[in-house]
């Protein structure tokens, strides 16, 4: 019986994962102004889908980590 239950969570925990996160996703906010010393702006910018929000893209060297930023036209 014991061995039933873990075999029912090990197929369920997956679903269970998916139907929790599959509105959210992975999805961070953009910053209004830079993210700090050490970061290093790209040469792209887009435009958000989801808010029409044009976006300035930000890296850090030393960790491989990409920011967005809201672009300042001006």
């Amino acid at each position: 019986m014991t061995v039933f239950v873990i075999w029912c969570l090990m197929i369920l925990l997956p679903f269970a994962i998916w139907f929790l996160f599959r509105r959210g996703g992975y999805k961070r906010q953009p910053l209004d102004a830079a993210p700090g010393p050490g970061w290093v702006k790209t040469e792209e910018r887009f435009v958000d889908p989801s808010s029409g929000e044009t976006l300035d893209v930000w890296f850090d060297p030393q960790s491989g980590e990409r920011s967005y930023v809201r672009a300042r036209d001006g």
